[in-house]
C-alpha cells in the first residue's frame, strides 16, 4: 500500500472533482484543499491527532499539508473537491496563507450553512460531470461563491509569511519521510535510518513524527504493513507466513497481534471470512484501496441523489 505525498495533475483550471467508493486510505498529504462529502455509508477520519467520524452527509475540509487517513469498514461513497490556493492567486492570493479549523469544528456550525454548503458541492459536482456548454464558467464561479462561504462561516487563520513557509518545508519533510517508508517497509526498518537520511537528531524525528502524523512511528508503520497483508490475505493464495515476511514482519506472533490490534480479528479468520465470497472483479478492485467512479457513473449517482431530494437545488 502506498503512503505518499499526493500529486494531484490539475486542467488549467486548477481543481478536481471525483466521487470515490473508499474502504481506505493510507496516511497521506497534497498541495490542494480537499472538501469533502459523504454520500453514502460511513467513515472515520484521521487527523490532526484525533479521529473524527461522519455518516450520510458528513462535511469536512483538510488544509494544504495536512496528513490524513480514512478508513471504513464497509464501503462509502465519497465526493471529493481538490482545489489548489493557485485557483485563487491572481485576485484573492491570501488564500494561500488562510487554514480552517479541525474538522470537528464544522459540527458545530450553524445547520443551514453547512446544508447549503453541502448543495453547493453537489452543484458544483452536476455541473462539471454534465459538461454542458459553458460548464467551466459556472464551475469557476460556484467554486469561488463556495469559498467565499466557508471563509464567511467556518472558523480559520491566517498564517504568517514564516508559518506557511514552515508548513511547506514540514510537507516536503513528510513527503521524504513516507516515500521512504513506502520503499522499506518490508525490511527491518528502524527511525534512526530514516533520521540519518534526514540529517536529524533521533529525538527531534521522533517528536516530529508524532506531531505530524499524529501517532509515534511505530504504529504508522504497523499500519502500513497490516494494510498491505490485508490486501494479499485478500487477493492472493500466499501462505500467511510468506504475507508475513513480505510485508516486513519479524515474526508470526507479531504479524497476528498487530493485525488484530488494526482489524479486530488475526489474519486466518480476516481471510477466512472472505473465502466463500463470490467477489466481483470490481469488489476486488475497490478492497485494495479505493475506487473512483467515471464520469457517466457519477452523473448517474448525482442525478439519484438529486432526485431523492437528498440534496435538491
Amino acid at each position: 500500500m502506498q503512503d505518499e505525498f499526493e500529486v494531484i495533475s490539475h486542467s488549467v483550471m486548477k481543481y478536481k472533482l471525483f466521487l470515490v467508493n473508499m474502504l481506505y486510505r493510507t496516511p497521506h498529504t497534497h498541495k490542494d484543499f480537499e472538501i469533502c462529502l459523504l454520500l453514502d455509508g460511513e467513515i472515520t477520519l484521521f487527523s490532526y491527532g484525533d479521529s473524527f467520524t461522519f455518516d450520510k452527509k458528513g462535511f469536512w475540509i483538510m488544509n494544504p499539508f495536512e496528513s490524513h487517513e480514512l478508513k471504513a469498514q464497509s464501503p462509502a461513497l465519497l465526493l471529493s473537491l481538490q482545489v489548489s490556493p493557485s485557483f485563487f492567486k491572481s485576485y484573492f492570493p491570501q488564500i494561500e496563507n488562510i487554514e480552517f479549523a479541525p474538522p470537528d469544528s464544522f459540527h458545530k456550525s450553524d445547520k443551514s450553512t453547512y446544508d447549503t454548503l453541502s448543495k453547493m458541492l453537489i452543484e458544483i459536482a452536476y455541473t462539471f460531470f454534465a459538461r454542458k456548454n459553458r460548464y467551466e464558467l459556472r464551475c469557476t464561479g460556484l467554486i469561488n461563491i463556495f469559498f467565499d462561504c466557508l471563509l464567511e462561516h467556518f472558523p480559520h487563520t491566517l498564517l504568517s509569511e514564516k508559518e506557511k513557509i514552515a508548513s511547506k518545508n514540514k510537507a516536503v519533510r513528510m513527503r521524504n519521510i513516507t516515500d521512504y517508508i513506502d520503499s522499506h517497509y518490508s525490511e527491518k526498518l528502524l527511525l534512526s535510518e530514516i533520521a540519518e537520511q534526514e540529517s536529524l537528531s533521533l529525538n527531534y524525528l521522533s517528536h516530529f513524527f508524532k506531531d505530524s502524523f499524529g501517532m509515534p512511528f511505530q504504529e504508522y508503520l504497523l499500519r502500513i504493513r497490516c494494510e498491505k497483508a490485508r490486501q494479499l490475505l485478500l487477493l492472493t493464495n500466499l501462505s500467511l507466513l510468506d504475507i508475513c515476511i513480505s510485508c516486513g514482519f519479524s515474526d508470526p506472533k507479531y504479524f497476528n497481534k498487530g493485525f488484530q490490534k488494526q482489524y479486530g480479528c488475526s489474519p486466518k479468520e480476516y481471510r477466512r471470512n472472505f473465502e466463500h465470497e463470490e467477489l466481483r472483479q470490481q469488489q476486488k478492485s475497490m478492497l485494495t484501496t479505493q475506487e473512483f467512479m467515471s464520469p457517466s457513473t457519477s452523473m448517474i449517482i448525482l442525478e439519484k441523489h438529486l432526485t431523492s431530494g437528498d440534496f435538491a437545488f
